[in-house]
């Protein structure tokens, strides 16, 4: 019994919410088959369990005890994570005291694919490689190939589609070679997946669908399982609703058949996203909660966190925004331990819009920043990866350019032991020549690696500097997009509020109060996007742009409260200081929201800002005369929290003190760049 990761694993989708429907059909077809399937037969999978603890109970020898532990693994996979990795670890045991490689290998393998199943692609991928070092020894051309194609489901999952690529590639040309048919259809299904990734939607179509041809004509629903949800997705991602509802159909059945919980599940999910996307919210909303009860019997963590994304979007779009808010601060903390970096973007962009509409500006705010981080993240690591690439490259070359130099100083020198005993003298004056050719090779041969390795030096420069561009493009754009699409839509919200206030004899204060709010709050809204798009477009911010920025604030308060007196000072040999445009940012809002708490709630008639330098670091003071509290008996507000926040995020500290009628003092401490 091979592992299950030379099989195509179970796709999650993308929430349907990134397409457009044209056809609006089927019901509920898949929710009865679901219960009607259940009630009728057991699992396949439990029932070779069954038959397998059976067998443990008659006492069989340890080769025979360690085995069962392995399949145990195997099966368990298909329908609980847990007692799948509870039996592994006794497959695991039992196989190293017999010192059986073979097995051992099988039992990493085994192990592998329950990670893998689970979302935890470290450990997958560290069994996977025990398992591969075992095989590599024992010369197992079919292991390895089998490992190959496990190590390359991982790969694209972590959306390394090149490696992915490469070593599915490689585990073909071993099945094409010696004539397996099955494994070279479930390794061409996994190929259409990386075009499904790659959005070359007909080659993924083509390749899946010669899959499935295959397996209906063999009858191998396990396969069919998987192969048909693929389909299914690329069907969406095609917009054709009709045939994915068709092809999801078929994977629920499949899956029912041989007790696949984790394609039953993404089946349902599947077609709740669809009924989702044509508003039928009690569908969708049923079909999700027969997914999530069928992943609560797996018990896998990703699962769970996709399927918690999925109904949080639900909820969001019924206007459900706290029951949203749970899920979204729930799944969270997974995908950001886990690194799933797409998961992680859609969860702030949906935690952005439903702080929105509960009016949060600061939670908006904070999660814009968040959000800006990653896409800048994301485009970093890329382009070091890129450069990695190149490295590995010429590292490579160069090993394969002095393994030939090797090799043919080992064939001169054969050649002189076999003329050695006819032709002593003239192997001398020949060895000589040998000599001086072989430093001037090596003399030629250093020289070209120095020019190499400065071409290289200057191709790097270069790709730094054309990956700067493009980081500054991207923040351009953005920017640009910020400023055309919500500005104006901003701006259109004030017009309105503002229409409605003359265009009506509004009596009812409460109303008109409401109005002004909110055409105050665009106006403040509008007013933040501004700060942000003018950190967006610098690539580094000093105390001096800072300094600008921070006098128009003052400027602006100073109109409102005429009666306050407003001292702000920056030092002049700080002024040419610079921050990342993250750094700016936190620090251009962290002063804002002090100064805006002395005038919103301290009653001050005098409020000082100074930025000085001391011996080690830069000292940030805001001061204010009003009425104060006591530190000990407040209890701290968003605002005060996100201050202590952003400075901690760039590495500062920060601090509060104040006392009844003695005033307010905030100070920030930065080290020197």
């Amino acid at each position: 019994m091979e592992n299950s990761n030379c099989k195509v694993q179970v796709q999650e989708p993308k929430s349907a919410y990134y397409y457009k429907f044209k056809n609006m059909e089927k019901g509920l077809v898949l929710f009865f088959l679901f219960l009607i399937s259940i009630s009728v037969r057991a699992q396949n999978a439990q029932n070779v369990i069954d038959g397998l603890k059976k067998d443990l109970k008659a006492n069989p020898d340890a080769k025979r005890t360690a085995t069962i532990y392995s399949d145990l693994t195997w099966y368990y996979s298909k329908i609980d994570i847990d007692s799948a990795l509870h039996y592994g670890g006794k497959a695991a045991v039992e196989s190293k005291k017999l010192n059986d490689s073979t097995l051992m290998a099988q039992v990493y393998s085994d192990i592998g694919a329950v990670y893998f199943i689970k979302g935890d692609f470290v450990n997958s991928k560290t069994n996977y490689l025990s398992a591969y070092k075992i095989r590599k020894l024992r010369n197992d051309q079919k292991g390895l190939a089998k490992i190959n194609n496990n190590l390359a489901n991982i790969y694209e999952k972590t959306h390394q589609y090149k490696q992915a690529m490469t070593s599915f590639l490689e585990a073909l040309a071993y099945f094409e070679n010696t004539k397996d048919e099955k494994n070279t259809s479930i390794i061409k299904g996994n190929i259409g997946l990386i075009h499904l990734k790659l959005k070359n939607y007909p080659k993924a179509l083509q390749y899946i669908s010669d899959v499935i041809q295959y397996q209906e004509k063999n009858d191998f629903k396990e396969e069919l399982c998987v192969s048909c949800l693929n389909l299914g997705n690329v069907y969406l991602h095609m917009q054709d609703t009709i045939n994915a509802l068709k092809f999801y159909d078929k994977s629920v059945k499949a899956c029912t058949a041989v007790g696949n919980k984790k394609g039953i599940s993404s089946g349902f999910n599947n077609i709740a996203s669809i009924k989702s996307e044509q508003k039928k919210s009690k569908d969708a909303l049923a079909l999700y909660q027969k997914s999530k009860e069928v992943r609560e019997e797996l018990n896998s963590n990703l699962d769970k966190a996709n399927f918690d994304l999925n109904l949080a979007l639900e909820f969001a779009r019924n206007k459900k925004y706290e029951k949203a808010k749970k899920l979204l601060l729930t799944t969270k903390p997974f995908f950001e331990q886990t690194n799933h970096n797409e998961k992680l973007q859609k969860n702030y962009k949906s935690l952005i819009t439903v702080y929105a509409y509960l009016n949060k500006p600061d939670s908006v705010d904070y999660y814009l920043d968040k959000l800006a981080v990653l896409n800048e993240q994301l485009l970093l690591s890329k382009v070091e990866k890129q450069t990695t690439e190149l490295e590995t490259k010429y590292q490579t070359e160069k090993k394969e350019r002095l393994l030939q130099k090797s090799k043919a100083e080992i064939a001169t020198r054969e050649l002189e032991i076999r003329k050695k005993e006819t032709q002593f003298l003239i192997l001398g004056l020949i060895s000589l020549a040998l000599l001086i050719i072989v430093y001037l090779v090596y003399r030629q041969q250093k020289l070209k690696n120095k020019q190499q390795e400065q071409e290289f030096e200057l191709k790097s420069a270069i790709a730094k500097i054309e990956t700067q561009n493009k980081l500054q493009e991207q923040r351009l754009d953005i920017s640009r997009d910020l400023h055309d699409n919500i500005g104006s839509q901003l701006t259109f919200i004030i017009s309105s509020v503002d229409n409605i206030k003359y265009a009506f004899d509004i009596q009812n204060d409460k109303l008109d109060s409401k109005l002004s709010g909110i055409s105050n709050f665009a106006k403040s809204t509008i007013i933040e996007l501004r700060d942000t798009i003018w950190a967006m477009n610098k690539s580094e911010i000093t105390f001096e742009d800072l300094q600008a920025r921070i006098h128009n604030f003052i400027d602006k308060a100073q109109e409102a409260k005429e009666n306050i007196q407003f001292n702000f000072e920056v030092n002049h040999s700080l002024k040419k200081i610079k921050f990342t445009s993250v750094e700016g940012m936190n620090l251009y809002r962290t002063i804002q929201e002090a100064i805006n708490n002395s005038i919103k709630y301290a009653n001050a008639r005098s409020i000082a800002i100074s930025i000085q330098p001391t011996e080690i670091d830069v000292l940030i003071t805001i001061i204010d005369d009003g009425k104060g509290f006591e530190i000990g008996n407040t209890e701290f507000g968003n605002g005060i929290n996100n201050m202590r926040k952003r400075i901690a995020d760039i590495g500062g500290l920060f601090d509060i003190k104040s006392s009844v009628d003695k005033g307010t003092a905030i100070s920030i401490k930065l080290e020197k760049h």
